[in-house]
Formats: C-alpha cells, sequence, structure tokens
C-alpha cells in the first residue's frame, strides 16, 4: 500500500484552529508503532502543529518493549499525555474518562465511527455505569487470505463468502502435498489467545463467562474442545502446517514461498503479499456449520492520562486525530469512520471488503476475555501454555482444557 501524505496539508486550514492559551506547549504522545506506521503517525502530529502554532507534538516510539514503559511511566509519575491504549482494565485507575469531553461543546460526534469498535474502548465501573476511556484510531479485524495461483494450480475455485469450515477442509486437503512441504492450511503454532478467541466465538464458545468470573464451562466447553480438535486433526491429516514451529517457518514466508494455499490473519501481512508480487484474495472467515462467523478486532485506540497537565490539549489532539483528515492519512488498518472507508473504496474493494463485513455489530455481545476480568492477562498465560501442549501432545485435549480451566479461574481471583 501506498502511503500519501501530500493531500492532507490541507487539514491545518480545517476546523482545528489554534487556541492562545495553548502556545508553547508540548503535548506527548505515545505509540507502539514502529518503521511506515510510526512516520503516518508523526506526519499527523506534524498537521496538528501546523494548526496549532506554538504546540509541539513529541511522539514517543516505545515500541515491543510498549507496556512496561508505560506501566513505568505510570509508576514513576511520568506518563505521557496522550497513549496508544489497549488493555483498559488494567490501566483504567490512570486514565481520563472522556464521556464529559465527548458531550461538551468541543465534543466528538461518534455517528460516523464504525460502531462495533466502541465497546472496546468502555468499561462498567463497579457502581455498574459505563466509562469511556479511549477513541478508536484504527483497527483490522481477521480474514482469510489464500493463494489464487495454488487454487488455480488445483484446478479449484476461489472461497466465497458464506463458506464453512468443511469447505476450508476439503480445499486444504486438495492444495496440500506435504511430501513437498506444500500444505493447504496454516495453523498458529503459538497464537495470542486473544486472537485465537475468534475461533471459539465462531462456535458458539468463549474463554470465559460473561461475567468474567470463571473459565470453567467455557474454555473447556465441547464447543472449545471440537475447535482444537479440528486444527489437531488437520495438522496430523496433514491439511495444515503448524507454522512458527521448528523449522516450518512463519506463514508470511510459507504464503509468498506458494507453500501455503490458506491462512487467517489481520491486515497485518498485506502489505507484504502485495510486496512479494503474490497472486492473492481475500474473503471472511470460515463458519462452524450454521453458526455465524465472529471475528475478534485488533484495535487501536487513544487515551489520556488521568494525570495530564494539560487535558484540554490532549482531548483537542485526540478528536483531531480521530478526524477524517488524520483517518484518512492512515494506510495500514482499516479506518475507524465509516465516511472515510467509503471515500476510499474500501467497502467496495474485494480486498478489503471483508475486513469491514467481519466487524461484530455494537451488540454482539462479543467481549474478550481482558475486558470481562482485569486479572485475565494472568489466566492467559494459563491458557497460553495449554494451547501449546495441546498441539505438542496432540491428544487429551479435552483433559488438558479441563486442567487449564480450573487453574485459570485460581488466576482470576488472585
Amino acid at each position: 500500500m501506498t502511503t500519501v501524505f501530500k493531500p492532507m496539508l490541507l487539514a491545518t486550514g480545517l476546523a482545528f484552529a489554534a487556541n492562545a492559551g495553548w502556545a508553547d506547549q508540548t503535548l506527548r504522545f505515545a505509540t507502539w508503532d514502529s518503521n511506515e506506521s510510526l512516520e503516518i503517525q508523526k506526519a499527523i502530529a506534524a498537521v496538528f502543529e501546523k494548526a496549532h502554532p506554538g504546540v509541539k507534538v513529541q511522539v514517543e516510539a516505545y515500541g515491543d518493549g510498549y507496556d512496561a514503559k508505560l506501566a513505568a511511566g505510570f509508576g514513576a509519575g511520568d506518563a505521557p499525555d496522550v497513549m496508544y491504549m489497549w488493555d483498559f482494565p488494567a490501566y483504567a485507575p490512570s486514565l481520563l474518562p472522556l464521556d464529559g469531553y465527548l458531550a461538551g461543546e468541543n465534543g466528538l460526534d461518534m455517528a460516523d465511527f464504525a460502531a462495533g469498535l466502541l465497546p472496546y474502548a468502555r468499561i462498567t465501573n463497579e457502581d455498574g455505569t459505563a466509562s469511556t476511556l479511549g477513541i478508536p484510531a484504527g483497527y483490522t479485524t481477521f480474514v482469510t487470505y489464500y493463494n489464487k495461483d495454488m487454487f488455480d494450480k488445483a484446478g479449484l475455485p476461489y472461497p466465497t463468502e458464506g463458506w464453512t469450515w468443511a469447505d476450508l477442509r476439503a480445499d486444504a486437503a486438495k492444495l496440500a502435498r506435504p511430501d513437498e512441504k506444500v500444505f493447504g492450511y496454516g495453523v498458529d503454532g503459538d497464537p495470542d489467545p486473544y486472537d485465537f478467541e475468534t475461533f471459539l466465538w465462531s462456535n458458539g464458545s468463549s474463554w470465559i463467562s460473561p461475567d468474567g468470573k470463571t473459565t470453567t464451562g467455557y474454555l473447556n466447553a465441547p464447543a472449545s474442545t471440537e475447535v482444537f480438535q479440528q486444527f489437531v486433526d488437520m495438522i496430523k491429516g496433514g491439511e495444515a502446517v503448524l507454522f512458527g514451529v521448528g523449522d516450518n517457518g512463519s506463514y508470511r514466508e510459507l504464503f509468498n514461498a506458494d507453500k501455503l494455499g490458506m491462512v487467517i490473519s489481520g491486515i497485518w501481512p498485506m502489505p507484504d503479499f502485495e510486496a512479494a508480487g503474490k497472486n492473492f484474495g481475500v474473503v471472511g472467515l470460515p463458519s462452524f456449520g450454521g453458526k455465524p462467523a465472529h471475528s475478534n478486532v485488533g484495535i487501536s485506540s487513544l487515551s489520556i492520562a488521568k494525570a495530564s497537565k494539560n487535558p484540554d490539549l490532549a482531548w483537542e489532539f485526540v478528536k483531531f486525530y480521530s478526524s477524517p483528515e488524520a483517518v484518512a492519512m492512515r494506510t495500514n488498518d482499516i479506518p475507524v469512520l465509516n465516511s472515510v472507508a467509503k471515500s476510499k473504496g474500501m467497502a467496495d474493494n474485494p480486498k478489503f471488503a471483508p475486513f469491514i463485513a467481519m466487524l461484530p455489530p455494537a451488540d454482539a455481545n462479543l467481549s474478550p476475555a481482558f475486558l470481562r476480568n482485569a486479572n485475565w492477562g494472568r489466566a492467559q498465560d494459563v491458557v497460553k501454555e495449554a494451547i501449546q501442549r495441546i498441539y505438542i501432545e496432540q491428544d487429551g485435549i479435552q483433559a488438558i482444557l479441563d486442567d487449564a480451566a480450573a487453574r485459570a479461574d485460581k488466576a482470576l481471583t488472585k
């Protein structure tokens, strides 16, 4: 994908007029991004600075150590004013609720935001009220990438929307040539439990109960076991490869080498596939029989530190970052604003439309585990270990999940 900044310089003359009281102010903005995505954020900050003379946005790239550095900053009383955020339960005491700003005179109209994103930036307080702690900045859902050349060589029609896991497995079996180390589908050997919950949701299960109190009956539910059993069967049968394990390579390497026919991922590998000149297609997730396919959402939100010395300026930056001008500058994820997605023709683009279609509706009641219990991070370590055991042992799946549920429940209450 090509990044174009020049048209966005027009934004400097638009609705974000300078406030004389903000002159000679420095606003700290922390991000976990790097490379091209980081340059895009610096460009957005530069446009904001030009529209607000005297204001300096100090972009702080924390990289892979983002959470540790951010936590250290909060602990030392030296947190940035604005930061990328995802783990709202963990950081809630240190974040400024934004509901007052949203409803205020300098508020933000949320009607243009993709509605399915908004629950990811809200938490429920102990008194039952809800607080908005972040504003969505960019997102990706999960889709299926398929190698068109491999499908053509095998004489197979391309996958279409509404397909099932039975369809995927049938295609994978015809694409696979295990003796040549060519596989139809890729299974992540070390998946992030957050991402993996996509498969559980699609089979009617989840990691944790809706009230966030237990994993028993969810993590180890029959529907969860079925998901793992399917992947193990695909690996044993030669339909799928366990990528990222041993000398199997990453899914990007395998896909680009025409050794992998299909893989499920977010938007992240698309630039790599395009740079490699791959002839690929994108389709939504397959369903488990008659159950609807669901995707989790990888989302970047902007939050404001409760201890910020200039929260009004921080809000002005967050508001600008959420404007159509700034959102259109982001090219490495899906626009959070419906109007921008429409103006870019993404809803009609066969490579991007599936991402938008997979976004859960706001009332889907599909809340990821970390939003249901602030101690999920501890339980997630247990889940991750269980997944690895399943792929190594490839047997006794129910017993492994039963054990994991018992240990995860203890972790939730520590």
